[in-house]
């Protein structure tokens, strides 16, 4: 049996509405927040490359963990995630 020729279109990553987050059951009630730019710069600062030698639990740890720093008034911490 041939193997079957694919596409490089088809190696791409996969999209689709089916990959979208879900969502949340709580609602933001705020009326309005603003985002810090040193919270911005720091989240920024902190990239994923995705080379071998990097853990990327350990980067959605310190992800997780600067969010958890921002809290905003009628927003659930889940919601901000």
């Amino acid at each position: 049996m041939e193997p079957v020729a694919q596409l490089l279109y088809q190696y791409r990553a996969p999209s689709g509405s089916h990959l979208q987050p879900v969502e949340s059951s709580k609602p933001i009630t705020s009326s309005g927040y603003e985002l810090c730019p040193g919270l911005i710069h720091l989240v920024q600062e902190n990239v994923f490359s995705g080379s071998s030698s990097e853990n990327p639990y350990s980067r959605l740890n310190d992800f997780e963990e600067t969010c958890s720093c921002l809290h905003i008034k009628g927003m659930a911490d889940e919601t901000l995630r």
